[in-house]
């Protein structure tokens, strides 16, 4: 199977957030099953009919994206230290570019869905409000796949608040993968931040 359709299935099942905040109440492994349980739920039913137009498949991804995950801090932690020396006007476009790369990159697999099932074994808790919950991706006629889900749980307005700050594919950190991808464009480009920005426009356009 083309490996940026099991990225999308995995997607699919829940996907790359925000650092996990304090929260005051006690946060049990079963809440956070059920929060990575849902979100796959959520996924099948908004993204993955074969009849959807690319544009609304797209659209609907980006809410989903919008809904559940903070963007703009895995991206910030995605571009590490050169988020510093970035320009504010860098910044605004490198965000803007990052989420449409992510969009572009990933929404075509979503159509491929054919049976895939998310299958959660246990979830283990790190820190205080950071867990890990580890699940089988079972595919027809496929080898199956591991990923965890780590997972980051903060508080608002007395409710727990459950975001998803990486994706861990058999060993590998999803969010680690492109940051040693943006790294390696930037210091074979003079070290220059306009060369990364250069090389996501062409990634972030449309296809077709």
């Amino acid at each position: 199977m083309h490996r940026r359709h099991i990225l999308a299935v995995i997607l699919v099942a829940a996907l790359l957030a925000v650092a996990p905040q304090t929260a005051r109440a006690e946060v049990s492994t079963d809440e956070v099953k059920s929060f990575v349980n849902s979100m796959a739920s959520s996924a099948i039913n908004s993204l993955t009919g074969k009849d959807i137009a690319r544009e609304v498949r797209k659209e609907r991804f980006r809410t989903l994206v919008h809904d559940f995950f903070a963007i703009k801090s895995i991206g910030k932690w995605v571009l590490g230290r050169h988020w510093r020396r970035a320009t504010p006007e860098q910044r605004d476009e490198y965000l803007q570019l990052f989420e449409n790369m992510l969009l572009e990159r990933y929404v075509d697999g979503f159509k491929d869905y054919s049976g895939e099932s998310l299958e959660i074994s246990r979830a283990e808790k790190r820190q205080e409000n950071d867990f890990i919950v580890h699940t089988m991706l079972k595919r027809p006629g496929g080898q199956p796949v591991e990923v965890s889900w780590r997972v980051g749980v903060g508080e608002r307005d007395g409710q727990h608040i459950f975001k998803i700050v990486d994706i861990i594919v058999n060993g590998l950190s999803m969010a680690l993968t492109q940051q040693k991808e943006f790294n390696s464009v930037i210091s074979n480009n003079g070290n220059s931040v306009d060369s990364l920005l250069e090389k996501m426009r062409e990634m972030a356009k449309p296809a077709g």
